[in-house]
């Protein structure tokens, strides 16, 4: 097919953090070095209470830390509600942390960051938060201008948010997500080790890996790609059907999991404002509103935005099935053969593929469509939704 006449035009954001290590034990090892290279010398810890609890990775990284190691805020729960934000900031604050070090997986390091914001801009997140205009029919951003503490990131999923400046807190006015969007909130350091990751369940591990493969498989179709996140993309497919099930079979291959870790490093970059599409804003609503975890939420909506984009992306999906292994086929059998392989993939690791496996009821849907239709992701939709309406038929399927 000939793009001749096509228009490559548009705006793309690169992840600001300064440094990725990557690695076996280099979050135990490596952490000192990088407080002494930022000049921090009271690093507050903001996890979950597994992690830290459950497990000997936080006791280890205080004892790593020394004196340096001023607090643990361990209440970072699911969907980073927004009590949570507050009540880390407050710790840390009254701690007189210089730095903060996020460890786990999304929500603890969004969590990070929504403590790094409220810590400058103040306690007010109705005035933080981004907005839909709808006299403008657009976002408003706020300029959030304060300078932000430092913060290093060890993650334990492969949720991918510690490359990026937008934040997804739950508000518990609404029961679903507010973005918040902040440069000064992207990490400065990201360690990727993947001992780190060995207590993760593999149900969340193997989820995630799935998030990510939707990070990259909606990223190349968005409306705001661009050639470098296209082929950054296409490997991270790659990267997804060679090592993740493999990963959730035998978690003691660390350099399996230690590719898997740069999955997210692959999706993040390159695409444009506002995003990836209308499965994104779909996945942040059942996360808020319905307690659904980011992985099982993008196990369940992948499949399904696939097939609602085939009419606008159907040689793109080529491409995306050509990454997955599948040739030699026509562009409509190999979108379909596509869709089929991620549904497999969900399915060996014993992950719902419907919402109704994820404990959403029915009757949460018509909100889920509200706010989704709202949600800043559709910006790069291939194909918006007309309404709320056409996104509650979609979720009627996906039930």
């Amino acid at each position: 097919m000939s793009e001749k006449g096509q228009r490559l035009e548009g705006e793309a954001e690169i992840p600001g953090a300064t440094k990725i290590i990557f690695g076996p034990d280099k979050a135990f090892t490596a952490i000192n070095a990088e407080l002494d290279e930022i000049g921090a010398s009271r690093a507050f810890i903001v996890t979950g209470n597994t992690l830290a609890n459950k497990t000997d990775l936080i006791p280890r990284l205080v004892k790593a830390l020394g004196k340096r190691s001023v607090g643990v805020f361990d209440g970072m729960r699911m969907h980073t509600p927004r009590d949570a934000v507050l009540a880390s900031a407050g710790m840390a604050r009254k701690a007189g942390a210089d730095i903060l070090i996020g460890v786990g997986g999304g929500s603890p390091i969004v969590g990070t960051k929504g403590t790094a914001l409220v810590l400058a801009e103040g306690e007010d997140m109705d005035a933080l938060c981004t907005r839909y205009d709808h006299i403008a029919k657009t976002y408003v951003v706020p300029k959030l201008t304060h300078r932000k503490l430092p913060i290093i990131v060890i993650p334990t999923t492969l949720s991918a948010g510690e490359f990026n400046s937008s934040m997804g807190i739950t508000n518990p006015a609404t029961g679903g997500k507010d973005i918040f969007v902040d440069p000064g909130v992207v990490p400065h350091t990201i360690i990727f080790d993947p001992v780190m990751t060995l207590a993760t369940p593999p149900w969340l591990w193997g989820s995630t890996g799935v998030k990510g493969l939707q990070n990259a498989v909606e990223r190349y179709m968005s409306r705001n790609r661009s050639p470098f996140s296209e082929g950054l993309g296409l490997e991270a497919i790659k990267i997804v059907f060679r090592y993740l099930k493999h990963s959730v079979d035998d978690p003691s291959d660390m350099f399996a999991r230690g590719n898997l870790q740069f999955l997210n490093w692959m999706t993040a970059f390159g695409g444009g404002k506002g995003g990836f599409g209308l499965g994104h804003g779909i996945c942040h609503q059942l996360g808020g509103l319905c307690h659904v975890p980011h992985g099982v939420a993008g196990c369940i909506v992948l499949p399904h935005m696939m097939e609602y984009n085939r009419p606008v992306t159907l040689e793109r999906q080529r491409h995306i099935a050509e990454a997955m292994g599948i040739v030699g086929v026509s562009d409509e059998e190999a979108s379909v053969k596509a869709t089929a392989k991620v549904r497999g993939l969900v399915q060996s690791m014993g992950l719902p593929g419907r919402l109704r496996n994820a404990d959403v009821a029915e009757a949460d849907l018509p909100k889920v469509a509200e706010l989704a239709l709202r949600d800043r992701s559709l910006n790069g939709a291939p194909r918006p939704p007309k309404d709320a309406a056409e996104i509650l038929g979609l979720l009627r399927k996906m039930y």
